[in-house]
Formats: C-alpha cells, sequence, structure tokens
C-alpha cells in the first residue's frame, strides 16, 4: 500500500489568486494511498522544505508530490529534501499548477478542477516510480574536434589547455577553414592570417593535440565518454614531416597528368618601342648578373618598379613582364593582387591610405576615413577626377601609438577630422 504526501504550494499569489489551494488539499487527500495532504504559502522555503522532512519520517511516507511550480525551478529542491529524510529522490514528483494552470486561466473554478486532476496524474504516477541510484562509468578523459577551421582550432586549444588530450580532424590538406582565405576580419578588419597563423602554430606544437589532416570521419559509436570513433586517412603522395611546401614535386609527380602548355603570345608586337626600353631596362635590374637565380624569383621586385614607374600596374606591362621572364601570366596576376602596395588601376598623383587597424579604429579612423571621402568626394579605392589624389584602405601601417594613421606617399601622419583639411592643402599646393 503506497504512503503518498502532497503538499500544495501557494507561490504568494501566483497560485493562490487563480487556484483555490485549500480544495485542492482537501480533494486529494481522498485518494488512495495519500497520507499527507496540506497547502502552505511557500513550499520552497527552508519552513515548508522542513514541514517536507518532517512528514516524510513521521509517516514514513514512500512518495511525496510537491503541486508548485515548474520542475525547472525547484524539482533539485525538493528532491534534495527528500534525500536528506531518507527517501530516493526519484520518489519526488512536481505537478506545475503554476505555468500550466495558474497563469493560464481566468476562472478560479476551472483553474482549481485542473488543478485537482494534475495533482491525481502526478499522484498515479509516483505510485509506479523505482527507486533509482546513480552509477559510475569510466571516462577517457580525451575529445575529439572535427573541423580545423577557427572554431575547430578555438575547441582543440582550449580543451588541451584544461589539461586533456585532443584529437583534430581536418578533411582537408591543411587546417585554417575559410577564415584562411580572407583578408580581413569584421569590425575591425584586421588581418585575418594575423590571428590565425598563430594558432594554427600552437595546435602544432601543443604536444596535447593530435592532428589529422586530410582526413574524415568514418564511423561513431559508443556513448559519452565512451565513443569509438573511426578515421579514414586518405593517401598523399608526399611524406608530411619532410614537406617544405616548395611545389618542385608538382612538375615531377609521375602520376599527376601534364597538360601541353601553349607558348605564350607575343604582346611586345604591340607596344612603343620606348616604353619596351623602359621595361627592359627596370628587367635587367634584376636579371642581368644573377646567375642561376630563376627569373620569377625576381618577380616582386620588377612589378614594384613597374609600379613606381606607371604608378599602377598596366595590363600591357604585367604581358611583357610575363612574355621576357617566361613566366605565366597567370603566376604575374598572383602576386599583382596579393600584395596591397600595387594596384592593376591607375592611381592619382597623391596616394592617401588610412589604417583601419584594431588601435587606429579604436581611436576613430573610420570619422577620419568619412571626413576624407566627403572632401574628395570619391569612396575608399577611387581615385579623383583630376587624378590628384587616390583613397585607400590599409589593415596597418605600423606605428599604432600615434593612431588613428594616415599615410600620404610615403609621408605619416597622426590625424583626426578636424586636420583633414590642412592635410590635403598641403598637397593641393604646387610646392
Amino acid at each position: 500500500m503506497s504512503r503518498i504526501g502532497v503538499f500544495i504550494c501557494h507561490c504568494g499569489e501566483n497560485i493562490a489568486r487563480t487556484v483555490d489551494c485549500a480544495k485542492v488539499a482537501e480533494e486529494t487527500a481522498r485518494l488512495p494511498g495519500v497520507l499527507v495532504s496540506v497547502d502552505y504559502k511557500y513550499v520552497c522555503s527552508d519552513p515548508g522544505q522542513n514541514m517536507i522532512k518532517e512528514a516524510i519520517k513521521e509517516h514514513k511516507l514512500d512518495g511525496v508530490v510537491v503541486a508548485a511550480c515548474s520542475p525547472h525551478m525547484h524539482e533539485p529542491t525538493f528532491r534534495a529534501a527528500a534525500v536528506e529524510s531518507g527517501l530516493n529522490p526519484y520518489l519526488c514528483e512536481m505537478a506545475n499548477i503554476r505555468e500550466h494552470c495558474s497563469w493560464v486561466h481566468l476562472d478560479r473554478e476551472q483553474a482549481t478542477e485542473k488543478a485537482i486532476d494534475l495533482v491525481r496524474v502526478m499522484v498515479e504516477k509516483v505510485k509506479k516510480n523505482q527507486e533509482l541510484f546513480p552509477i559510475k562509468v569510466p571516462v577517457t578523459k580525451r575529445a575529439l574536434v572535427v573541423g580545423g577551421g577557427i572554431a575547430g582550432i578555438q575547441a582543440a586549444l582550449d580543451i588541451a589547455a584544461g589539461g586533456h588530450e585532443v584529437i583534430l580532424v581536418e578533411r582537408l590538406p591543411s587546417i585554417g577553414g575559410n577564415m584562411a582565405r580572407l583578408s580581413e576580419t569584421f569590425p575591425t578588419l584586421d588581418c585575418s592570417q594575423c590571428i590565425l597563423t598563430p594558432r594554427m602554430v600552437e595546435v602544432a606544437r601543443d604536444p596535447r593535440i593530435t592532428l589529422h589532416t586530410y582526413a574524415e570521419v568514418e564511423q561513431v559509436e559508443g556513448f559519452v565518454g565512451n565513443f569509438k570513433v573511426k578515421v579514414k586517412k586518405k593517401s598523399r603522395y608526399v611524406d608530411a614531416d619532410e614537406c617544405t611546401g616548395c611545389g618542385d614535386c608538382i612538375p615531377a609527380c609521375p602520376v599527376r597528368y601534364q597538360p601541353q602548355i601553349q607558348p605564350l603570345p607575343k604582346y611586345s608586337d604591340q607596344m612603343d618601342p620606348a616604353e619596351i626600353e623602359r621595361l627592359d631596362q627596370i628587367i635587367a635590374r634584376y636579371t642581368s648578373g644573377n646567375g642561376d637565380t630563376p627569373a620569377e624569383d625576381m618577380l616582386v621586385q620588377i612589378l614594384q618598379d613597374v609600379n613606381l614607374e606607371y604608378n599602377y600596374l598596366p595590363e600591357h606591362a604585367l604581358k611583357y613582364v610575363s612574355e621576357v621572364l617566361e613566366v605565366p601570366l597567370s603566376r604575374v596576376y598572383h602576386v599583382a593582387t596579393f600584395y596591397t602596395a600595387f594596384s592593376l588601376r591607375p592611381r592619382g598623383k597623391h596616394l592617401i591610405r588610412v589604417c583601419m587597424g584594431t588601435a587606429c579604429y579604436a581611436r576613430g579612423s573610420s570619422r577620419v576615413l568619412e571626413e576624407l571621402e566627403r572632401s574628395l568626394e570619391i569612396s575608399a579605392g577611387e581615385t579623383t577626377a583630376d587624378s590628384l589624389f587616390t583613397l585607400e584602405t590599409v589593415n596597418c601601417l605600423g606605428c599604432c601609438a600615434l593612431g588613428p594613421v594616415v599615410m600620404v606617399d610615403r609621408d605619416y601622419y597622426s590625424a583626426t577630422p578636424d586636420k583633414v583639411e590642412g592635410l590635403l592643402k598641403r598637397y593641393k599646393s604646387p610646392k
């Protein structure tokens, strides 16, 4: 025969304003197996919990129902009180007569009838409950992180910092994810590589992290703390421990299809002889007397001088450099578009660069940029109609202490919006 105790909470006026708690207690007392049925203003209070403890001991209750608020709030409270009185915590249940009853009804009589029914259902449930006891399961204190993007990298580093072994699996040959493809990050426009690269190095150097790249998770089974994971590592054509990323293995690879490369067109046939002579002089500065040094290794320096000659990199000049050095045009464009110092569009006589790095941004470089755009009547990345100024933004100019910093040609200025007009006048002057 069950010996159930039922405790009805008023919850101040949250329940009692809509539900007749005394009537609920009275009707519940008539239910088979209910030995104790009382209502109390705040059952969750210390006196209310003591009332439950005393009732369990005095009447030797084998089940408790508390009709009150949501179990999410106080179920641990009442189960802890049951444990202190020697009752298994899973023989204590809650009937939610606040959220499920008083807060959704206006009619007091209907709310009371529903509360009685909710308590009755929970009493019957408690009768069927069995004692449960916690078990201990050995846990493998090792984590698997799937995906080597910035989120996976940071997760692996945090777990390793907590002293646990981490297995990091990435399906691509290198970690970094989509962030490695970005040049800037929002909202400060910092260089994404400046943030990502140190973390990639930390992953490789941390003894607690085992990195598997070019691999995929094929199967997961088990449960928390005891998972068994099958990871498939794809075959490689190089020894990852010996690889330096030089790329010399690609043309020598016996399993790689080698397409026939068509000879480069002669762009020089369409150029002015005087211009060809100027470009030849630039190229000769870096190719003459260099022995066995590949001409491609001098590409950056050559493009720097071409950029100074024209104040940008014209298409025909890039094609001519490609022809003379016998370097694919795609490679020339790869270098020309990688460095922000180069431009494929004509620039003005004076190049204005506004630093949008963290230090400068925090000190108001965005307002300086807005004032420059207003004064010059152009947006960042554009050139004025008279070709006098080109306005650009950069991620860092290397002098954070002066922020916000503006660089005009090769001169650095600590700028504020009110200094913009005077700065522009200095360069508009014929002198």
